[in-house]
This record gives structure tokens, sequence and C-alpha cells, in this order.
């Protein structure tokens, strides 16, 4: 049998087989696996340094900004313990010319009752003198 000259240069048509793969599978090898997740791990070590880094920087600067301030504390301390030395008040007293007095007197100043003050009066001052403040 022969087939016609049309016939011969035509392919035949493609076949499904059933069940077959068109490509196999590529394998991610283990190993490859692995070295991926150790480069993870030791880029997440990297990272977790540098933030405690950073951490003990911020640590750092706040101890050393609480030493100063405590300096400035008893810096302070001391010369407000300076300041009321009874012996240095005693002369500063002195200079000024201030006494203790001798005797005793005792003021007397006579009641005055709320009735015999007028309210609006008394409200008319009350109003002048907080006026008069800033």
């Amino acid at each position: 049998m022969t087939t016609a000259p049309q016939e011969r240069g035509l392919k035949p048509a493609l076949e499904v087989i059933p069940g077959a793969d068109r490509r196999p599978r590529t394998k991610i090898s283990h190993w490859v696996m692995f070295a991926l997740a150790v480069v993870v791990a030791f880029f997440g070590l990297i990272y977790s340094r540098i933030s405690l880094d950073q951490s003990a920087f911020e640590i750092q600067a706040l101890e050393q900004e609480i030493a100063v301030q405590e300096d400035m504390y008893w810096q302070l301390r001391y010369e407000l313990a300076q300041i009321q030395n009874p012996a240095l008040l005693e002369e500063q007293i002195a200079s000024l010319g201030l006494v203790y007095p001798d005797e005793r007197l005792a003021l007397s100043v006579p009641v005055v009752s709320v009735d015999e003050l007028d309210p609006d009066y008394r409200w008319a001052q009350l109003k002048a003198i907080l006026s008069a403040q800033p």
C-alpha cells in the first residue's frame, strides 16, 4: 500500500498518553533546603544582635544621663546645706541688724462683727484687690 503524496508530508497527530507527566518534577535536594535554613538563621542572628546592640547603646546613654542628673542633684544638696549653715546664717542676720526682742508685746485687735460691715462694700474692696493683681 502506498500513500498519496499529500499524506506523506503530514506528521501524525500528537497522542496523549494518560498517566504520563509532561515534564519531570524538579526536586530540591535536602541539602539545599538545609543550606537555605542555615543562611536564614544566620541573618536572623545578625539582626537580633544588631537590635540588642541598639538597645545596649540606648541603655548606656540613659545611664550617662542618670549619672549627670544624680551629680547635679548631689551638687544642689551640697549648696543647700551650705546655705542653711547656722554659722553662715548667724553672720548674715547680724549684718542686717536683726536681733531677738527683749520683751514680748501683746497686741489686741477689737473684734468687728460681720453685721457691722456692709456686704457691698466688702465685695467692692475684694474686686479692687483682685483687679489690681496681674
